[in-house]
């Protein structure tokens, strides 16, 4: 790979760990793609905070392990701006990332996720390429979630927004995986 390759963080879904990476990763193909273990137990897996309810973190929770995610990132890539993907929990997570210091990265993709806080800031995502993909049967999270989360990143983030509603559930598909490759490479590669 050569040195100079795109780099990806990847964050798994609640529950899972980061094994999950094996779905998504040929959608970042040309770049470096690293994915990490969120620091919570979660029945069988990890978590990247505790929930006070479905799509909404214990505010106590993600302000601990925000910091502990970023140094993580921070020390793995140096001075170069990774690219953020995540899924579900871990969509919330990488949000929070790139709301906390937007500087700090090339991009954004949040599959099947939302936003961990309702404490969303004005154009602080400005020009910023994001890709917000929702399944059109995920019932895990809450459709006010989701539309909380596209009227940010359409009307509020002054983002630089694709949004996708793909086939399935809460999941990572196949529609996925290619639309996710798509947006990718013609933004990063």
């Amino acid at each position: 790979m050569q040195t100079n390759a795109p780099q990806v963080v990847y964050l798994h879904g609640r529950g899972s760990s980061e094994r999950e990476v094996t779905r998504i990763v040929q959608a970042f193909s040309g770049a470096s793609v690293r994915a990490y273990r969120a620091p919570l137990r979660e029945g069988a897996g990890y978590a990247w905070f505790e929930n006070q309810g479905i799509g909404i973190a214990r505010t106590d929770s993600l302000a601990a392990e925000l910091p502990k995610v970023s140094d993580w990132i921070k020390t793995d890539n140096g001075a170069q701006r990774p690219w953020l993907c995540g899924f579900s929990n871990g969509a919330a997570m990488a949000a929070s990332l790139a709301l906390a210091e937007p500087d700090a990265y090339a991009g954004l993709v949040m599959i099947g996720g939302c936003f961990a806080t309702d404490q969303l800031p004005t154009a602080r995502l400005r020009a910023m390429p994001v890709l917000f993909c929702r399944g059109d049967h995920d019932t895990v999270i809450p459709p006010t979630k989701f539309r909380q989360a596209l009227t940010y990143l359409s009307d509020h983030s002054r983002a630089a927004l694709d949004a996708i509603t793909y086939p399935g559930g809460h999941d990572v598909t196949i529609d996925v995986v290619t639309a996710v490759s798509r947006w990718f490479r013609a933004r990063a590669v």
